[in-house]
């Protein structure tokens, strides 16, 4: 399994650089549409199971006879892409839309689907859809009113999606328009739950808070994958903590471990192994680790952006980037009141 693992990953990165210059088309395993805007792709993973590749995000999908079973949307621009694609390659349409979390990137174009499509997700979701603002939104809120104007919208992807989001424009984004196209869930769980659909099954669980309060897994016990979004990655570091304490972050991936999978589908990035949560975990300890050992020992924010450095993981994706805004964090989380 693991060496059939490893060829499919080096399948999905020659993909990945290939359709760079040359459209893929439709085929078997494989579709894209790369144009002058973001890159869509669909990739085969495993039987039935589908890895989608929508520019920075990432989602998958289960085809059967009755249907299809989707994971995020993303967006709506991927979601009619998508749709196409169901229609075209397998005459087929969407049946159900398990949202991971409730964050607009990766919970928004579900609308597209709501023709004939069931909504699920944990029941935070539900909740957190109906706040004035996004979870993620709502800090930057630094009057309160419940709307961020331009100057307040300084962090995550609310700044390049002002725009996009300011769907009267009259200068504020509520969340109303960041979830216009975000279908409240039809159905709600809270710990576990199963969908069966023309004779597959996708098993959902909640691993508890950890980038948000409202996280899914999506298992897929036929093809032996699990889908896991922002609270971990594969060889690739966060981009934020989401002011969630790492502990947290490392509860709800034993959680995760504790599945019975082989492949693991992430948010973001390629996806990969089960195994590669050990070393995913190994450096969430190793930096709370570092940073707390710096406050007791007195040492300056400043000085451990320099000093924690962690060698073996300089490949990973975006390690030079993000290091630092990660220590900032930690160091925040250990230290406010």
């Amino acid at each position: 399994m693991f060496n059939k693992l490893i060829s499919l990953g080096k399948v999905f990165c020659f993909v990945l650089i290939a359709s760079a210059f040359v459209p893929l088309g439709h085929s078997a395993n494989a579709a894209s549409h790369t144009g002058r805007g973001p890159v869509f792709k669909i990739i085969q993973i495993k039987g039935d199971l589908y890895f989608v590749v929508a520019d920075f995000h990432r989602t998958a999908f289960l085809v059967t006879p009755e249907g299809i079973i989707l994971g995020d949307p993303i967006s709506l621009a991927v979601s009619k892409w998508l749709k196409k694609q169901f229609s075209q390659r397998f005459g087929l349409t969407v049946k159900y839309v398990i949202y991971s979390h409730h964050h607009p990137d990766h919970a928004s174009g579900g609308s597209v689907f709501a023709d004939t499509a069931t909504f699920v997700g944990h029941e935070q979701v539900a909740v957190a859809l109906k706040e004035a603002l996004p979870r993620d939104a709502a800090p930057q809120d630094k009057n309160g009113d419940g709307r961020l104007s331009r100057a307040e919208a300084t962090d995550h992807a609310y700044p390049r999606s002002f725009n996009r989001y300011d769907r009267n424009g009259d200068g504020f984004i509520t969340g109303a328009e960041i979830n216009a196209y975000t279908p409240l869930p039809d159905i709600v769980y809270r710990d576990r739950m199963t969908i069966t659909l023309g004779g597959s099954r996708v098993e959902l669980m909640h691993p508890g808070p950890a980038h948000s309060e409202d996280q899914t897994v999506l298992l897929f016990p036929e093809q032996r994958a699990a889908m896991a979004v922002d609270f971990l990655n594969v060889k690739r570091l966060p981009a934020t903590l989401y002011h969630y304490p790492i502990s947290q972050y490392v509860d709800a991936i034993a959680k995760v471990q504790a599945l019975d999978f082989d492949i693991l589908i992430p948010g973001h990035g390629n996806f990969g192994t089960k195994a590669d949560l050990i070393p995913y975990v190994k450096f969430l300890r190793a930096l709370d680790a570092a940073v707390a050992s710096g406050i007791a020992k007195g040492t300056s924010l400043e000085e451990m952006r320099k000093s924690i450095v962690f060698p073996e993981l300089k490949k990973w994706v975006l390690y030079d980037r993000r290091r630092v805004n990660l220590i900032n964090e930690t160091y925040e989380l250990l230290t406010r009141p």
